[in-house]
């Protein structure tokens, strides 16, 4: 017999069910039973930082090299200061740290609360400078009194935030809602920081996917679901700094009239005595440049042909005098000269000497010969340099080639700011040992080597330096190339003897001729007087400080006429 089933008992069972899965339902949501993850992780646990040491994050990116904190100070890692002060520099073979400004050179030792300001000695509480590991670590708060930048330090774990880049924008975001940010992309990674709805946070990534990855304000990087991202109100956050307040204090001499230079090539002291006839022609020429001075050896002394005979005879005439410095005696370990701070020194203390016990007006350095291997420490000996100039009202003015990319370690801007004149050499285009023969000095070369140093450094401090020579070139029969300079006359000369035809090359803005010698080819460009004032027409005298000539003696006449309405 078939039992029938009674309604409700149908009913209630039902609705039991129903009344269940609401109630999993609701608690599902409160609770969560979808698979997320609500373990929280310690950031301590997760960055594991070795005791003393603070994340580093340098312009939202992580650094390879963490922050330490001794003695309650914050250091960075040197490799890190270095790239945000251009100014700091550390001695390896002294084992010292240098800082310079325009009116003060400061040097540090690791470890040690004693320093020197301009050779006087100072003391500090805690050390600016420290070694932990073997490495080399910078105070913060040293960078930030001579660099302009925003840097935020947090502890538990340690953090240091910094932002260094000029004007960058960051992309910058509020929550709507509070959220977990995540150590990746997923519900079920554990969560690393509660945050808040109203907080706001940096967008590393795009917000196309379910999760964002994003830097919180106290440095901590992780991921958030993007629908709890404010993404209708993006903004672009901006940190500007004044960089130039770092330059503020390199003042120049300058000239209300363009500087007419000659370098006067002076081989012995009885040449000094030359000096009217290498002024004999010159009309206009205000600045005279005796090549007195060379490095005698590695420790920075100085070798001399100065005569206050001449200085005097000079000025009398006004005309000032700023001799050469030149770094052509293949003996000196320029390497150690340059990259330690005593032979640096050493060097500058004997070019003051000569500067004050012969009343120059200036110097012009000529070192033409700096390999890229101890390039630092030749512009670090610039900035010393130039402040025993400044505190004189000495002129420093460098001589430069046309700046390229295999020469980019003489660093033009950084010398454009601590020097008073920079001299680029728009000549030697083709010189003696060039594979093939040309132009000492052509038009294109002349344009690029004003260009070339104008992307970098003021104009006005600019001075353009000519030739007052040519080359002639042999082109063997066997196939061998020589060449040999000659004077403007000389190379006329040698044109009409030959009875050579010259023709004017209107995009070199020079006269060319050739001719045969028994089998050799005979080829020259010539500079004279047209040539020169082409080359005028490119330097405009409103814009520049002036020219320069190699050298004084070689040029005609007629080439200080070009001069003369070049100044007009």
């Amino acid at each position: 017999m078939i039992k029938k089933l009674n309604p409700i008992m149908i009913i209630i069972p039902v609705v039991v069910i129903a009344i269940i899965s609401a109630v999993i339902l609701v608690l599902g949501k409160k609770l969560d039973f979808s698979g997320s993850n609500n373990t929280k992780i310690s950031l301590t646990d997760y960055y594991k930082l070795p005791e003393g040491e603070a994340r580093l994050v340098v312009d939202l990116i992580k650094s390879d090299e963490n922050a330490i904190i001794k003695g309650g100070k914050t250091y960075l890692p040197y490799s890190v200061a270095e790239k945000m002060m251009p100014r700091i520099y550390y001695d390896a073979l002294d084992d010292v740290v240098v800082y310079t400004t325009a009116t003060e050179k400061y040097v540090y030792t690791a470890g040690e609360k004693e320093y020197q300001v301009n050779g006087k000695d100072e003391t500090e509480e805690v050390p600016s400078f420290i070694e932990d590991g073997g490495n080399l670590y910078v105070a913060l708060d040293f960078i930030e009194k001579w660099h302009e930048m925003k840097a935020d330090v947090y502890e538990n774990p340690g953090r240091v935030v910094i932002f260094d880049e000029n004007n960058a924008d960051y992309d910058y975001a509020g929550l709507k809602s509070d959220t977990a940010l995540r150590e990746a992309g997923d519900k079920k990674e554990p969560i690393l920081k509660e945050l808040k709805e109203g907080e706001k946070v940096y967008l590393l990534e795009g917000t196309g996917n379910d999760y964002t990855r994003v830097f919180t304000e106290d440095g901590v990087t992780g991921y958030i679901k993007t629908s709890d991202l404010d993404t209708d109100n993006i903004e672009h956050k901006k940190y500007s700094f004044d960089r130039e307040k770092e330059d503020a204090g390199y003042t120049s001499i300058t000239r209300d009239e363009p500087i007419v230079l000659g370098w006067h090539q002076v081989t012995s002291t009885a040449a000094n005595a030359g000096w009217g006839t290498a002024l004999a022609k010159a009309e206009g020429l205000n600045v005279i440049s005796p090549t007195w001075f060379g490095v005698a050896d590695s420790e920075g002394e100085v070798t001399s042909l100065a005569s206050k005979d001449y200085v005097t005879k000079l000025k009398a005439i006004n005309v000032d005098v700023w001799p050469l410095i030149s770094d052509f005696n293949k003996d000196v370990d320029y390497n150690r000269l340059f990259m330690s701070t005593t032979t640096r020194g050493n060097l500058i203390k004997n070019i003051i000497y000569f500067i004050e016990e012969y009343n120059l007006d200036g110097i012009n350095i000529d070192f033409e010969h700096i390999k890229s291997s101890y390039a630092a420490g030749y512009i670090e000996f610039l900035r010393e340099l130039s402040i025993e100039m400044r505190s004189r009202k000495k002129v420093l003015s460098v001589d430069n080639y046309i700046p390229l990319e295999f020469n980019a370690f003489y660093n033009i801007k950084e010398q454009g700011i601590v020097s008073d004149y920079l001299c680029v050499m728009a000549y030697d285009e083709h010189y003696s040992g060039s594979p093939k023969a040309g132009s000492v000095s052509s038009l294109s070369w002349v344009k690029n080597s004003i260009e070339n140093t104008a992307k970098s450094a003021p104009m006005k401090k600019l001075i353009v330096g000519l030739p007052f020579y040519t080359r002639l070139w042999r082109e063997a029969h066997t196939g061998k190339l020589t060449s040999r300079a000659l004077s403007m006359d000389g190379g006329l000369n040698l044109v009409n003897s030959n009875k050579a035809k010259k023709e004017w090359d209107k995009e070199k803005g020079q006269y060319y001729a050739e001719w045969k010698d028994g089998k050799d080819r005979m080829r020259i460009w010539l500079e004279e007087e047209k040539s020169l004032e082409a080359k005028l027409k490119l330097v405009e005298k409103d814009k520049v400080a002036g020219i320069a000539f190699w050298k004084l003696g070689l040029e005609r006449k007629e080439a200080w006429e070009s001069v003369t309405d070049w100044l007009k």
